[in-house]
Parts: C-alpha cells; sequence; structure tokens
C-alpha cells in the first residue's frame, strides 16, 4: 500500500491507507473492528437526549434547530442520520461533527466515551498535546495554591467565601501568582514550545514582544467541555484589576458560547431533577453544587447563546434562571430576551430579595429555605415586563420605558401577550397602553445613537469593537494613558480578552453604561475606519504633548533654582513649538 502525502491530504481524508501521516498508523480493518465495539448509542446520548422508536432511537437534531424529532439513531447499523438536516454518518463522523475536531480527534474520543482502546497511535496530535497540558497546568496550579504563594488566594476561597479544602479540591481550583511561571515549568517537562503556549493561550506576546503567561495573581477556574476534559480556564482577581473575572483567549477547543461551567457533571442530575439551574459566574455555580443543586451550570461571561440552549434542550426544557440581585444582573436577563423569543423552554426566573449572590443566600438561610423559594421563581416573561416597566409612580414613562424594551420583538403575539402583562401591572386598559405603544411622537428613547455627539475618546471606543483588524490596531497605536477615563476603562477590558460590547457592558455602572452602549450602537455612515483612527492618533498625541507642557510648567512654577527653571522653560518651549507644528498654536491648556 502506497504511503499518502501528508503534506497535501488531511488525516481524515485518508483514513483507510495504513499511514495517515508520519505519527498514526491505522488500517480500514482495525478501523471497523473499533466502530464495531463502540455503542453509537451511548455516544450520541452523550451529546444528545434519545428516546426508544421501534429498533432505533430518536431525538432533536444537535445540527439544526427544531421542535419535532427527526434525528435517529440505529444501535444495529451503527449509524445516525436526521431527515430534518441530512446529517448523517457513523459514530466517528457524529463526534467529528459536533465537536468540530479532526478525524484522529474524533476517534480519540469516541474511544473514551465508549470506554475501548484506540486503533490510533499517536504521540504527538494537536488536541492530545492540548488537553494532557491543559491537565498538567491544572494540576500545577492547585499546588501553587496550597503553596505559600498561594495562602492569600487559598484564604480568600476559605475564609471569605466559605469553601473547605475539600471543596477546593472537589472543583480543582489554582492559583496562578504574581509573575507566575507555572506554565512555563509545565512546558519544559512536557517539551511544548513558545508558539504551541501561545495557540493554547496560556502565554501572550505583548506589544513589544515581551513573553507573559496569560494568567497573573487570580484564582483559577477550570473550564470543562462536555466530556470533561479541561479546554480553557477562568481567572478571579485577588486585586481590584478590571475585569474582575477573566477567560481563556477562545481558541479552536475553547468557545464561551458554547460551553457552560460545570456542565459535564450537572447534565446527569439536570435530566434526573428535570429542570436546569443557570446562574451568572463561576461561585454561583459551585455554590449550587456544595449545597446539593448539582444540576446547576453557569454562562462564562457571556451572554446565552443558541448553542447553549441547544445544549440544554437535550436534557430538559425547563430552566430556572438565578440572578444576582445587582443592576447586572438584572440586566444580564433583559439581554437574554432576544435568544429566548421562539425558543420552546419553559422560563422561570429567581432574584433573592435579601442576598445578592446564590452563596450569600445559602450562608444566611441554608439549602432548605432556596428549596422553599424555588415556589415563588417567576415566569420569564412575567419578570421581563416588570423590569421593563420600572418604577410605576408614572405610568407614562413606565410605558415608555416598557415601549423601548418591546421594539425589538417581531411577533404580533408575544407583544400582545406582553402588552396584556403590563396592563395588569399598570392596572390600566390594554387599548391605552396600545395607543401610546403606536404614538411615534411619545417615543422618547434616551438611547437614540443618531443624536450623539462623539469625541475623540468616543471614537477610540467605538473602534474598538469596529472588526478585530481595527482592534488591533488601535490597542497597537493608542496610548490609554492619555484617554478619558471611560475610553482607559474600556481600553483595558479589552485588552484583557473581552472582545464583544455585550460582554463589555457587564462592567459599566449605569450611567457609564449607557454612555458606552450610545457609543458602541453609534452608526458611522461613509467614513473610512483608518481615517479616523489616525485623527484619534494625531489628537490623542497632541493631547499627550499639552499634558507634557502642563506638567512642566506646574514644575516651573515650584522651582526655585534658576538654572534648573531654565532647563525647564526650554523643554517647554520645544513642546509647544511641536504643537504649532501640529497645526495647535494653543499654549498647552485645553
Amino acid at each position: 500500500m502506497r504511503e499518502k502525502n501528508t503534506e497535501r491530504e488531511r488525516p481524515e481524508e485518508a483514513h483507510n491507507s495504513r499511514n495517515v501521516d508520519s505519527r498514526v498508523t491505522l488500517v480500514k480493518k482495525e478501523l471497523e473492528d473499533f466502530k464495531s465495539k463502540c455503542d453509537i448509542v451511548k455516544v450520541v446520548s452523550h451529546y444528545v437526549s434519545l428516546e426508544k422508536a421501534g429498533s432505533s432511537y430518536r431525538g432533536l437534531c444537535p445540527f439544526h434547530e427544531e421542535r419535532t424529532p427527526s434525528f435517529y439513531v440505529n444501535p444495529e447499523k451503527k449509524f445516525f442520520h436526521c431527515f430534518g438536516c441530512g446529517a448523517g454518518g457513523d459514530v466517528i463522523e457524529f463526534v467529528k461533527k459536533i465537536e468540530n475536531v479532526s478525524f484522529i480527534e474524533a476517534v480519540q474520543r469516541v474511544a473514551e466515551i465508549c470506554g475501548v482502546s484506540s486503533p490510533i497511535v499517536t504521540n504527538d496530535g494537536f488536541y492530545s498535546k492540548y488537553v494532557q497540558m491543559m491537565k498538567s497546568v491544572a494540576e500545577a496550579y492547585k499546588n501553587a495554591l496550597f503553596s505559600a504563594k498561594g495562602r492569600q488566594a487559598l484564604s480568600y476561597l476559605t475564609e471569605n467565601r466559605g469553601l473547605s479544602k475539600e471543596d477546593v479540591k472537589k472543583f480543582d481550583l489554582g492559583y496562578a501568582p504574581i509573575n507566575s511561571n507555572v506554565v512555563g515549568g509545565v512546558a519544559r517537562q512536557r517539551g511544548i514550545g513558545v508558539e504551541d503556549l501561545i495557540k493554547y493561550g496560556l502565554i501572550i506576546r505583548s506589544r513589544s514582544g515581551r513573553l507573559r503567561e496569560f494568567f497573573q495573581n487570580r484564582v483559577i477556574f477550570p473550564i470543562k467541555d462536555s466530556s470533561g476534559k479541561i479546554v480553557a480556564f477562568g481567572g478571579r482577581s485577588l486585586t481590584d484589576e478590571v475585569p474582575k473575572y477573566i477567560n481563556s483567549p477562545e481558541s479552536r477547543y475553547f468557545s464561551k458560547s458554547k460551553l457552560l461551567y460545570l456542565f459535564n457533571i450537572a447534565r446527569y442530575k439536570i435530566k434526573k431533577s428535570g429542570f436546569a439551574i443557570l446562574c451568572e459566574g463561576y461561585m454561583d455555580a459551585i455554590a449550587f453544587h456544595r449545597h446539593g443543586f448539582d444540576n446547576a451550570c453557569a454562562v462564562l461571561g457571556t451572554n446565552l447563546t443558541k448553542f447553549h440552549l441547544n445544549m440544554l434542550r437535550r436534557v430538559t426544557n425547563n430552566l430556572l434562571f438565578v440572578l444576582d440581585s445587582d443592576s447586572a444582573g438584572i440586566s444580564a436577563m433583559q439581554r437574554i430576551a432576544k435568544v429566548l423569543v421562539g425558543e420552546d423552554f419553559n422560563v422561570k426566573v429567581m432574584v433573592f430579595r435579601d442576598s445578592k449572590d446564590p452563596d450569600e443566600f445559602f450562608s444566611i438561610h441554608g439549602k432548605e429555605e432556596f428549596q422553599k423559594t424555588l415556589s415563588e421563581a417567576k415566569d420569564y416573561w412575567d419578570f421581563y415586563v416588570q423590569q421593563s416597566l420600572g418604577e410605576l409612580g408614572d405610568p407614562l414613562k413606565a410605558i415608555y420605558r416598557f415601549k423601548r424594551s418591546i421594539s425589538w420583538i417581531n411577533s404580533s403575539i408575544l407583544k400582545r401577550q406582553l402588552v396584556s402583562k403590563a396592563a395588569k401591572v399598570l392596572m390600566i386598559e390594554e387599548k391605552d397602553i396600545l395607543y401610546e405603544l403606536q404614538n411615534k411622537k411619545s417615543n422618547v428613547n434616551s438611547h437614540d445613537s443618531s443624536s450623539v455627539r462623539m469625541t475623540v475618546d468616543d471614537y477610540v471606543i467605538y473602534l474598538l469593537f469596529l472588526n478585530e483588524n481595527m482592534r488591533s490596531k488601535v490597542i497597537e497605536k493608542i496610548d490609554a494613558e492619555v484617554l478619558s477615563p471611560l475610553a482607559r476603562k474600556t481600553f483595558k477590558i479589552v485588552s484583557s480578552g473581552v472582545t464583544l460590547p455585550q460582554e463589555a457592558m457587564r462592567f459599566f455602572g449605569r450611567e457609564e453604561g449607557e454612555r458606552f452602549f450610545q457609543i458602541f450602537t453609534y452608526d458611522e455612515h461613509n467614513v473610512d475606519a483608518d481615517d479616523i483612527l489616525d485623527l484619534c492618533v494625531s489628537e490623542l498625541e497632541r493631547r499627550k504633548v499639552k499634558s507634557q507642557i502642563e506638567k512642566l510648567e506646574r514644575e516651573i512654577v515650584s522651582t526655585v533654582d534658576r538654572e534648573q527653571k531654565a532647563e525647564l522653560m526650554k523643554k517647554a518651549m520645544k513642546l509647544r513649538s511641536l504643537l504649532k507644528k501640529r497645526g495647535d498654536a494653543s499654549n498647552g491648556s485645553e
């Protein structure tokens, strides 16, 4: 049998040959023997909720949205097929498609799920190296947490958050020290190079070319995929560093929009209990698990997505959102409305009255009280209407707020239902609300981006979220230290890895958040983004020079020594001359 050209042909396209590449040995008979040992129903059930249908099994297709099951798995013939979207194939093809991995990686995952030996012999496949490295790094972070360097981090977890050392070990929590060299040490032991570490998101290269580990002085939360493999990390700052929580950069094997924290454990309990508890953060999910509610999982610092809903749909149609009682928690609930529209879920919402988050609730009331409060959870759309109306002292203003909150909804039926709910809350006739909703003159939208007057700092914020290419240019060319407080804060948030505006919104208070919303929704017509960036760079350079002049003027006033004063005045004159050459004849003041 001839050897395949591995530089031209992908391994998954050549798996029937004896040599897939120099690292893998696989023949067709071995592959067929392997598939015959694998239970396709067991593998598919790892991702999809199946029910018996004659000699086959049936469920909702994971590859397209549907409400009536058209996805079938036949255990005798060992294949799957969807009559809705046409997807089909064997057990390996299923894992390749649902996990978006290569043929080799799919074979390895099928082997792990079924508990059989893989027919592929490989020592350095990318996925294998990746998960092994992540596992080793997680173990090293855990060791660091229980070392002298991790004393403060361990104290935070045990004393501030009430976790026992057994809890810490159960959830594989760790610590990345200040100026951490944890990743470097593990990489040397495993022979992993710098470029791979960058791909893994474990180290980053600064604009100056300096390398540093991505996580520094943070409590570490390993993030696992549905099969329980560590694919990323979350980090909680132990200082006032913004943002407080960060996740590993997105990669081939990690996407925040496709994973839920602790779902690998929770999905079995969700199916058993009949509903899923969804919360906002790592510690919230851990708090539920510590108190016996193992059907809880958390979004990873992002909005709920359609992919999340597809994951959950395979095990339940009943969702309970448990929100932090602060404004960010309420805002998060309102943002996911667009994701839930048209989805066949029974959704309820719980907000603790006297506790800021689940952790605090359990410390005050205990698990028995939470069980009682489950009956107090509100229907999602009742909650949405209530939050949209806000303060009810002025019904007309409440209707204006309500109008803005439902303006994006296209379904006339849903709008009518929400109007009916609003009428009951306000205790007025539905027709009066409908009249106000149809009255264009009454539409007062404080977030209308068409009336925004943009400053240089605003344009920097705007460009940061325009696209990835422009974001890189802004980070490279702009000096954050001369920006306004809001722009500087946004710059730091984006530089830390938060690149979606809806995610960045979580880090702002109400006033900052409203201005931020106006900026990133600003509609710029027929203007070249590169031209805007050049103008921003030029203006900020002038601002920097002006700031230097002001500093020199203050030093001149406070300096007694004549020679030193003369030197300072000379420097100030040079800077003023520089400003004039750039078309700014001001004396240094704004």
